[in-house]
Formats: C-alpha cells, sequence, structure tokens
C-alpha cells in the first residue's frame, strides 16, 4: 500500500476508502514536535500547540512571499517548508528535501530571522530539518505509531508501519543553478576585512606586474625592517587591486621574520567600533594602550572610513604621534589619497600625508593572463589558453573582478558538470572580445557606474554616510543591481555595509516609485544603463 505522508502543510493524507474508519489519524503533532533531530541544544519540546505553529508556519510564509520571486516562494517555501517547534531561543524549521535545506540556509536564513522578530517580537535562531532524514519512527515515544490505540487488530498495525510514505521531490530548476553560480560570485566580491591575518596571501602569490611593482617593492621593504625604513606606509587605488593582499603579504612576513612582534590588523570602521565600545564599558584607558603600547606593527585598512567621525580621529591622532615616536610601523590603505579624503581634519591629513605614497593601478593585459594562470592553477580550475586570454581581455577593472571570473567558472564546472571551453565561458561570463565595451556586469561596477554619474565616492555609497546624495546614489544602486543581476536581498545589501534585506526592499522600492513620477531621475537611470 502507498499513502502519502500524514503531515497537512505537505501533502494530505490518502488513504484507501476501505481502510479509512478502522485504521487511526495519524497525529502531526508527533512529527511537529521531534525529541531527537536537532543539533542545536536548547531545541526542547514545544510548548506551542499544532494549530498556533501552523499559524506561525502562515505568517512566516506570507511575509516571504512579499519579498521574493514567485518561482522561488513555490520551489522553496509553499507546501515546502513548515515551523516545527520553538524553544526558548530556536525555531526549527521542516523542509521537504536536502537542497531546499542548502538554498533555505545560504540565501534566506537572515530573512527568516528578522521575520521571526517581527511576527514573535524576539529574535531567534533558526535550524531546519530534513523531512526525509527525520528519525525512525520507533526511537520516539511520541511518534506516530505511539498514537495507535493499542486495542487495534496487529494486521491493522503492520499496515500502518509498512506504509510507504513519499514526498514529490523538488528538483532544481535551470534558473536555481544559475543563481547558486552567480551567490558564489556576488560572496566573493564583498569581502570582509578580517582582523585574522590570512595566511594564503603572501608575497610569494602577489603576481607583479607595471601597475604595482612599486608597492610590492615598498611593502617588501618595510617588511624586512619594520619601523624604520619606511615607517607609515600609505597604499591606495581603486577597490580590488590587491591592496588587501599586499598587508597580509607584509604581516605574514613580518611574523616570520620577527616573531616577537605584535601585530594589529584592522579597519578603520571596526577600530572605531571598538572605540565606540571601550567608551561604553569604561575601558578607554585599556583600548589606547592595546594600540600605543602593546602593537609594533598596525595596520588599518579603508582609512578613508575615517572622515566625519571627530572622536575616533581624535584617538588615531594620538595613536598615530605615539607609534612614531616609539618607532613602530604604520600602514595604511584607501582607495583614494589623503588630499582627496574629505570630512578629516587637517592634522589628520597631515599626518597621512607623512607617510609613503603608493599607488596600485589597474593591471595590464600581460600582468592579467598571468593572474588568471596563477589563480586557476590554485583553484585546480583548467583553463584553455583561449578561455584565459578571453577573460583577460575583456575584464579589465580589478583583480578582484578577474578571480570572480575563475569563481563564477570554477561552479559552472562543479554544479552544471560541464567543462569549461570557449563557448561556456562567454555564455556564463557574458563575454566578447569583439565587442570592445562590453563589460562584465557585477554589483562592484554598476555601482562604480553610478558613483561615477554622481561624482560621489565608492566608499561613501558602501558606507554609512547618509547626506540626501550618498543615499539616493545608494538606492539607485540597490535597485539596478536588483534589475539587472537579480541577486538574493542579502547578497544585494552585503556589499553595502552589511545592510539587512528591509533597507534593499525599501530603496528598490523607493526608486521604482520615483522614477514613475520624476522624469529627471528617470533620464539619470537610462543614462547610467546606457554606460554600462
Amino acid at each position: 500500500m502507498s499513502q502519502k505522508f500524514p503531515f497537512n502543510h505537505f501533502l494530505k493524507l490518502d488513504i484507501e476508502d476501505n481502510q479509512l474508519e478502522s485504521q487511526p489519524k495519524f497525529s502531526p503533532e508527533a512529527y511537529i514536535t521531534p525529541k531527537s533531530a536537532p543539533v542545536v541544544q536548547d531545541i526542547g519540546p514545544s510548548e506551542f500547540s499544532v494549530e498556533e505553529l501552523q499559524s506561525i508556519t502562515e505568517a512566516v510564509l506570507e511575509s516571504v512571499k512579499g519579498t521574493i520571486a514567485v518561482n522561488k516562494f513555490h520551489a522553496y517555501f509553499s507546501s515546502s517548508l513548515t515551523v516545527s517547534s520553538i524553544s526558548q531561543n530556536t525555531v526549527e524549521f521542516l523542509v521537504t528535501t536536502k537542497f531546499i535545506k542548502q538554498m533555505i540556509e545560504t540565501h534566506y536564513s537572515e530573512q527568516l530571522k528578522n521575520t521571526l522578530f517581527e511576527i514573535l517580537g524576539k529574535e531567534y535562531q533558526v535550524v531546519f530539518q530534513v523531512l526525509g532524514l527525520a528519525p525512525s519512527l520507533s526511537s520516539n515515544k511520541e511518534n506516530i505509531l505511539k498514537t495507535l490505540q493499542t486495542d487495534k487488530s496487529s494486521k491493522k498495525l503492520d499496515s500502518i508501519k509498512n506504509a510507504s510514505f513519499f514526498i514529490d521531490n523538488l528538483e532544481p530548476t535551470q534558473e536555481d543553478l544559475y543563481k547558486a553560480i552567480d551567490s558564489k560570485v556576488i560572496e566573493h566580491e564583498s569581502p570582509q576585512i578580517s582582523s585574522q591575518i590570512d595566511t594564503n596571501k603572501t608575497f610569494a602569490n602577489f603576481i607583479i606586474g607595471p601597475s604595482n611593482n612599486i608597492a610590492h617593492a615598498f611593502s617588501m621593504a618595510v617588511s624586512k625592517d619594520p619601523g624604520k625604513a619606511y615607517p607609515a606606509l600609505y597604499i591606495f587605488g581603486n577597490s580590488g587591486l590587491g591592496k588587501t593582499h599586499l598587508i597580509h603579504a607584509i604581516a605574514n612576513d613580518v611574523a616570520h621574520r620577527y616573531p616577537h612582534m605584535r601585530i594589529v590588523l584592522t579597519s578603520a570602521n571596526r577600530f572605531m567600533n571598538e572605540m565606540v565600545e571601550a567608551i561604553k564599558s569604561n575601558t578607554s584607558f585599556d583600548f589606547r594602550r592595546k594600540y600605543s603600547e602593546k602593537t609594533d606593527l598596525l595596520i588599518i585598512d579603508d582609512i578613508h572610513e575615517l572622515k566625519n567621525k571627530t572622536t575616533t580621529q581624535e584617538m588615531f591622532f594620538h595613536i598615530f604621534n605615539e607609534l612614531i615616536e616609539q618607532g613602530k610601523q604604520l600602514i595604511f590603505t584607501s582607495d583614494k589619497t589623503p588630499k582627496e579624503i574629505d570630512g578629516i581634519e587637517d592634522r589628520i591629513r597631515t599626518r597621512l600625508s607623512q607617510a609613503l605614497p603608493v599607488e596600485i593601478q589597474q593591471p595590464d593585459l600581460e600582468t592579467r593572463i598571468a593572474i588568471l594562470k596563477k589563480k586557476s592553477l590554485e583553484k585546480d580550475l583548467y583553463l584553455g589558453d583561449e578561455v584565459v586570454d578571453l577573460i583577460a581581455k575583456c575584464v579589465k577593472t580589478s583583480v578582484r573582478e578577474l578571480e570572480g571570473c575563475l569563481i563564477k567558472l570554477q561552479a559552472v564546472t562543479s554544479i552544471l558538470k560541464v567543462d569549461i571551453d570557449l563557448e561556456v565561458a562567454k555564455e556564463h561570463l557574458k563575454l566578447n572580445e569583439e565587442l570592445e565595451n562590453q563589460k562584465h556586469l557585477t554589483i562592484e561596477s554598476i555601482t562604480k557606474s553610478v558613483c561615477n554619474y554622481f561624482k560621489i565616492p565608492l566608499g561613501d555609497v558602501r558606507g554609512k554616510a547618509k547626506t540626501k546624495e550618498v543615499v539616493i546614489a545608494r538606492q539607485v544602486s540597490m535597485y539596478l543591481v536588483n534589475k539587472m543581476l537579480r541577486p538574493t536581498l542579502k547578497d544585494n545589501g552585503r556589499f553595502f555595509n552589511d545592510r539587512d534585506h528591509s533597507t534593499v526592499i525599501h530603496a528598490i522600492k523607493t526608486i521604482s516609485d520615483r522614477i514613475k513620477i520624476d522624469p529627471v531621475l528617470s533620464q539619470q537611470l537610462l543614462e547610467i544603463e546606457k554606460q554600462l
């Protein structure tokens, strides 16, 4: 006998008519509150009734439905996901397949957390269980078999125990596979500077060319004799050209040459946040000691983010002076020169201008080819010379975009199970060397075009600035990214300083509404799209 799974949210029970009256009903509650499946420790029996959990499920689905494409909602959520239990700090969701579990965990877990907060007024962690991987029925004293009345005949009991259950397998669509590929690239495009030194970024695997050989040479000189040759080094250039690689390479080399040296690698925003926490907890003295007395090499990424942060600039000014006086080494990176940074005090600009300025420029064709060959070898990705030449000739803006192409091709061969030839590369990278102005659209390239049009620094649009001009440019960027790339809301917001999905939704809706009534803005968007 074959019958559908006895969980109302997924498929209705379908028992033969001649057994319907004689067999006991299945209890959905046995599956809604499993005792042993979750990995998270604090999940226990749910205090919510079956009806309450069903109502919460419906509220979650209704909220999600209004924020994602219809086909995605039907593929991942409708009749595929339900709230199975709620403990003190965790909500467990039950899904139908491993693929749906992977997709929801990767792309929608934060959205579900926010949705639960809106519905229940409390922050919960979320975990996901696959329906087919639930514990065996006999292992749960509250399971379906225990709900059967013991006075029923053993024959009818056996018919229930031996019944087969099935759920339609929701195979990923072609669009789902393509979105999974694009997600790998989007994640790569939004690297977050870490306080941990990346041991994979060294001088040995830094590709040297005419565009970066001077920056490489000075970085090597600093790492060999920190605090002596060039006490302050200022590396600047557009995003994605290798500044982050160089500062990690310096840190790694110094740690190898001088194991006793104390190295601090951070970002301007993290420096500010740490200082704010120190002020709140009355530990400002310890904060200052950490950077002025307990640091031998201080590396601050994106130093331009100190703009308009008066208190942070004050602290930075004193730390800078103390480290220089002690003969310590300072290294800064930025996407602009000190003179081009608005919103910083003259004394800060003067201190930064005292550092040795070194610019990294866009790599030339030969360097781009070398980078592609080196990184494809590291990723164990075989590419023919014609594919490497295609990418190198068409993608000119940054090393990060070159690597983004490799990551996408790596995802293509892994997910779609195809070999990479010239036609496959052209199809998935949207490249054509015969078109001189062909551009590889990414979140970064779209945002840069918006910034160039409105004449606003990229760092301001990605950062926390809230002036009217910056906010409009940021909303236009999110709108065009959504229109042209269709990433997830999380991936869209991640590029803009990890903004949440509600901010992205608001930006898209704001611009969509405005272009209907504002002909000037509508024309501006058309001009930006032409540039893309």
